[in-house]
C-alpha cells in the first residue's frame, strides 16, 4: 500500500513505508492508508465516468486532456468536487485531480510531460497526516514527528 501513496506523493524510499508503517502500528493497523487509497480510487473513477472516460483503459494522456477540456467547457468545478487529494498514475504519470492543478494546466497550456501535480501531492500529503492525526488512538504529536520523518510534512512545521 505504501508503494501506491509514495509514488503519488514522490517521496523517498525507505523513509516513507517505514514512516507509513510506524502511522498504521499507532492506530493499532486500522487500515488508514488503505482507506485512502480507496477513496482515491473511488473519486479518481467517479470523475473519470463524468468526463465518458473508461476507467479501466483510458491512458494518461486522454485523462489529462479531458481535465483541460473540462476547464476549458467550464464543467471542471462541477467534475472535480472534493478531488483536492485525488492524483492517479497513468502510463508511469502522476495526473492530478486538484482544481488548482487543472486550472494551472489548461491556463498555461502545459504539455502532458510539464503538467504541474504539486498542489494535488501536497493535498494528499495533508490528507494522510490529517486521518493519523484524527484518528481516535493515535497522539498529535508522535504522528507529527513521524510525518517529519517520512517528509510527509517540513521538519520546520
Amino acid at each position: 500500500m505504501s508503494s501506491f501513496l509514495r509514488q503519488l506523493i514522490s517521496l523517498e524510499e525507505p523513509m516513507f513505508s517505514n514512516g507509513l508503517r510506524q502511522l498504521e502500528k499507532s492506530t493499532g493497523n486500522s487500515g488508514t492508508d488503505v482507506k485512502l487509497i480507496a477513496d482515491i480510487m473511488e473519486k479518481s473513477h467517479e470523475v473519470m465516468r463524468r468526463l465518458a472516460l473508461d476507467t479501466t483503459d483510458t491512458s494518461g494522456q486522454e485523462l489529462y486532456f479531458a481535465l483541460i477540456e473540462a476547464v476549458r467547457s467550464g464543467m471542471a468545478e462541477d467534475i472535480l468536487v472534493d478531488t483536492d487529494y485525488v492524483l492517479v498514475k497513468r502510463d508511469n504519470k502522476v495526473i492530478s485531480m486538484n482544481m488548482i492543478d487543472v486550472v494551472e494546466n489548461s491556463h498555461h497550456e502545459l504539455s502532458y510531460n510539464n503538467q504541474t501535480v504539486s498542489h494535488g501531492q501536497r493535498s494528499l500529503r495533508g490528507e494522510l497526516l490529517s486521518r493519523y492525526i484524527n484518528h481516535a488512538r493515535t497522539d498529535e504529536q508522535t504522528t507529527k514527528n513521524i510525518a517529519k520523518s517520512t517528509g510527509l510534512i517540513d521538519q520546520e512545521a
